[in-house]
């Protein structure tokens, strides 16, 4: 009887021992699952188709442009294509109303009104800042202008675009410098363009 009694201590003192070492999981109404921290989706992403429609302004003043002189306004469209977040390529036609500006024109604003045909492809470098939505990119590339005449040209220019809707839609501003080379006996002619327009992404 002693043994017994020592026997069944030992045993209830194993088990325990063993059952202090088990996890216990509470499966009552009490517990809840961990929350997990939504993943924010970037505002911009590799893989991104764009289309562009903007509006121009072009600056020819004191003759620089040798396509046309003073000022020229129009508009445009554009498709982009990003194969990664930072690079892209793209390529743009822009239509523009300015007075001529050649050796055969008379210097009169209402008898030389044209309409210039543009252009131009370039390479993009962008550098996305997604907690704000914005991406600052430089931009270089050529194109050709028609105006009666063919007019090639090499340019470069920055640019920054916000994104309304992530991936979705944005808007953009940016600058560039068009040069068109040593033409009709002037050297270095030049213009500057500025646009604003809407990006929607695809």
């Amino acid at each position: 009887m002693k043994k017994l009694t020592i026997s069944l201590i030992a045993f209830i003192g194993i088990a325990s021992f063993l059952h202090a070492g088990e996890t216990t999981v509470s499966t009552g109404k009490d517990y809840k699952e961990p929350k997990q921290t939504p993943v924010e989706e970037p505002c911009f992403k590799a893989g991104e188709w764009q289309f562009d429609t903007f509006g121009q302004y072009s600056v020819g003043e004191a003759g620089h442009s040798g396509i046309f002189r003073d000022h020229g306004w129009g508009g445009g469209v554009g498709v982009n294509y990003f194969c990664t977040r930072y690079f892209g390529v793209g390529l743009d036609a822009a239509w523009l109303a300015a007075n001529e500006e050649h050796r055969f024109a008379r210097h009169d604003a209402d008898d030389n009104r044209t309409a210039i045909h543009n252009f131009s492809g370039s390479v993009i470098l962008r550098l996305p800042i997604d907690h704000t939505c914005l991406a600052p990119y430089v931009y270089a590339g050529g194109g050709f202008h028609v105006d009666g005449e063919q007019w090639a040209s090499v340019h470069g220019g920055v640019g920054l675009e916000y994104r309304i809707k992530p991936n979705r839609l944005g808007i953009f501003v940016d600058a560039r410098w068009t040069y068109l080379g040593d033409r009709e006996e002037r050297d270095d002619l030049s213009f500057f363009s500025a646009r604003a327009g809407f990006r929607i992404v695809f």
